[in-house]
C-alpha cells in the first residue's frame, strides 16, 4: 500500500534499514525454532510486499498473516517463504511469533520492545497555517478546548480519516522542530490543531505525529498510552490517504 497523494504533504516514512536490522536482531536471538514475523494488516500499515521481502532478506523463516488475500499477495510477489495464514490453517501448536517487535514495539503497553529494536514508521505532515489568538479562544468542534492565555495555534492536515485516534483529543502530542506540543480541541476528520505557545513555528514546518523518538518526537507507544490502546493499533490505523515513502539506504549504495 503506497497511499494516494493528496497534495497536502502527509507522509508515512518507512525505514527499511531499521526494519531489516530489527529482523536480523530477532533472528540472531531466535532459539529452538523458526523466526515468525507477523505481517498482519498490510504489515501493520507499513506495506505488505515491501516488508515481506525485507523480512526474508534479513533472516525471517516464516511470515504470518490473518487472511488469504495477504497470503496470495506474498505468493504472487514470488518472495519464496512459507506463509502461515490463520484464516485457512489450523495448528496443533501455533507457531511462536515475534509480535510486533520487528516494527519496533511490544504487543501491549506493559510489554517493552526487545532491546535494540527501533520503530520503523514516521508519520508527519507540514503545518498549513498558524494563527495568533487571544485568551479564551475556542478550538475545533464544540470548543471543548479554550486557550488559557494568548497563544499561537498551528493547523496540521492529519485527522482521524488518516488514522489518528479521535480518542487522543486532549491527550495526543506532536513535535515540530524537535519540540512536542499538545493536540488541542477535537481531532477532526482531516486536521488537528496544536497549541505551540510562543514558539516560532511557520507554515511548511514539519509536524511529526510519531516516529522513532530519537529527535524529540512522540512514538506510536506514546499515542497508545494516550488512548489506552496498543502501538500495533496505532500503526495499523494509518490509512491510504497517507502516502508511504520507503527509505532504503542499502539499495542506494
Amino acid at each position: 500500500m503506497t497511499g494516494v497523494d493528496s497534495g497536502l504533504g502527509r507522509e508515512a516514512a518507512v525505514d527499511l534499514g531499521a526494519f531489516r536490522s530489527n529482523v536480523a536482531l530477532l533472528a540472531a536471538r531466535a532459539v529452538g525454532g523458526p523466526l515468525v514475523i507477523d505481517m498482519t494488516a498490510d504489515a501493520y500499515g507499513h506495506g505488505l510486499v515491501r516488508l515481506a521481502r525485507a523480512a526474508v532478506e534479513s533472516g525471517a523463516d516464516i511470515l504470518s498473516v490473518r487472511d488469504q488475500a495477504d497470503a496470495d499477495a506474498i505468493a504472487e510477489a514470488r518472495i519464496g517463504i512459507d506463509v502461515h495464514c490463520w484464516q485457512t490453517r489450523r495448528f496443533a501448536v501455533p507457531p511462536a511469533g515475534s509480535g510486533i517487535a520487528a516494527f519496533g514495539f511490544g504487543m501491549e503497553l506493559t510489554d517493552g520492545a526487545p532491546d535494540g529494536v527501533v520503530p520503523v514508521m514516521r508519520v508527519s505532515a507540514p503545518v498549513l497555517s498558524v494563527k495568533r489568538v487571544p485568551e479564551g479562544h475556542g478550538v475545533s468542534y464544540g470548543f471543548v478546548y479554550r486557550t488559557p492565555k494568548e497563544t499561537t495555534l498551528a493547523l496540521v492536515p492529519l485527522g482521524y480519516a488518516d488514522g489518528l485516534p479521535r480518542a487522543a483529543t486532549g491527550s495526543g502530542r506532536m513535535a515540530v522542530g524537535g519540540t512536542q506540543f499538545p493536540v488541542v480541541g477535537r481531532i477532526a476528520m482531516d486536521q488537528v490543531v496544536l497549541d505551540v505557545g510562543d514558539a516560532p513555528i511557520a507554515p511548511g514546518d514539519r509536524a511529526v505525529a510519531f516516529g522513532a523518538g530519537l529527535d524529540g518526537e512522540p512514538t506510536a507507544a506514546d499515542w497508545a498510552a494516550a488512548t489506552r490502546s496498543t502501538a500495533g493499533e496505532i500503526l495499523a490505523r494509518i490509512g491510504r490517504r497517507v502516502p508511504r515513502r520507503y527509505i532504503d539506504r542499502e539499495a542506494s549504495r
